[in-house]
């Protein structure tokens, strides 16, 4: 027996363009408030993953482990349709360049979504800096003397915030500016192909297949994602690193939220639009089957 594509778990090229326009349409007129919620539960949840990821990798002695098992915070990011400002950097401008949303309503999402995910980071972070620290009553330092697991996790995220702000850019000036730049590129660039990927599929499991991938493979790369900067650049100031968010701003927020945006839009949003994007017609199959022709255009219609 024949199975046509719309019985499959998956989403052909030219459906899902279409499909990554509509949800960029509609995610275009969601309120503020849900902007906010949607964006806090991303960052939130993010914030979550890092302590996981860094906790299994300092327990293991293998930080790849707690990379693979990082994405599960993704995953449920997709499952329950939150918001998570850098899959927006793709899906908003596709949605504005077919139609379906406006610049204005661009940069209004992004803004607020930015501010929702940051938010539910440092929630996290100050949760988590009370935990790690006992209520303050223990120094992170402590780690470097044998301390207990919760001190060692405290101390490497200090670690991560002197390093990922002060020496890998701050030092370098100008130098460092562009490399967090070139490295947010890279990083959206896989965050937002498992946004993608995760909407080939049309099943759970399949969905979170397809996205677990590319996001272990940003993670294991250390390449530079704004939500999960936002919580460790945010809870290494609380737990007292010594670097305040002047520096974060400037040396890492703002260049690596400009190469989360260059990666989505570009290399995912435009490729993905420009050689996918066709009339609902073009992606018919030539011998005529009404069935198909009327789910295929309700689905298309009803994104």
């Amino acid at each position: 027996m024949s199975v046509t594509a719309s019985q499959m778990d998956y989403v052909l090229p030219n459906e899902l363009v279409d499909g990554m326009i509509g949800a960029g349409g509609k995610k275009a007129t969601v309120s503020i408030k849900n902007l906010l919620l949607r964006g806090f539960y991303s960052g939130a949840i993010l914030g979550l993953a890092v302590i996981l990821a860094l906790t299994v990798g300092i327990k293991s002695g293998q930080p790849w482990l707690g990379s693979l098992l990082f994405p599960f915070g993704f995953a449920s990011i997709v499952l329950f349709g939150m918001e998570l400002v850098t899959g927006n950097f793709a899906l908003l401008p596709m949605a504005t360049w077919a139609g379906r949303s406006s610049w204005r309503a661009t940069f209004r999402n992004w803004a607020w979504v930015w501010l929702g995910n940051w938010i539910g980071t440092a929630v996290v972070a100050l949760l988590m800096a009370i935990s790690l620290t006992s209520g303050g009553t223990v120094d992170p330092a402590s780690a470097a003397d044998g301390g207990g697991m919760w001190q060692q996790v405290a101390a490497k995220i200090i670690a991560l915030n002197k390093t990922n702000v002060v020496t890998k850019y701050e030092n370098l000036q100008t130098l460092g500016f562009f490399l967090a730049i070139l490295r947010g590129v890279i990083a959206n660039w896989l965050v937002c192909l498992g946004v993608t990927m995760a909407l080939v599929s049309k099943s759970v499991p399949g969905k979170i297949l397809a996205c677990w991938l590319p996001i272990t493979a940003f993670q294991s790369m250390g390449m530079e994602h704004i939500v999960v900067n936002q919580f460790l650049h945010t809870a290494g100031p609380i737990l007292g690193s010594g670097v305040n968010m002047g520096q974060v701003f400037i040396w890492n927020f703002i260049p690596v939220t400009i190469g989360n945006i260059i990666g989505g839009m570009v290399f995912i949003g435009m490729l993905f639009y420009s050689t996918h994007r066709t009339k609902v017609e073009n992606v018919l199959p030539n011998e005529h089957d009404d069935k198909l022709e009327r789910e295929l255009a309700a689905e298309l219609g009803a994104r």
